[in-house]
């Protein structure tokens, strides 16, 4: 899956690429330093995405406590 910078990711998404790092580094096609970068990289966009998700339904929750 190839993503560049415009494209939205979903943490759907994210599972899916850090299935593939894992299945390369199983397989040889990538070091352990390499796996361990890209993990860590998609870690930290999957908690990204997590936050910004509960940002946004503490946001609803608040509008509606509001009305």
């Amino acid at each position: 899956m190839k993503l560049d910078r415009t494209d939205d990711i979903s943490a759907k998404d994210v599972k899916r690429l850090l299935l593939r790092v894992y299945r390369d580094l199983k397989a040889g096609d990538l070091s352990d330093t390499q796996a361990y970068r890209e993990a860590s990289i998609l870690n930290n966009v999957l908690k990204a995405i997590e936050l910004t998700d509960m940002e946004e339904r503490l946001s609803k929750i608040e509008r509606l406590i509001g009305e």
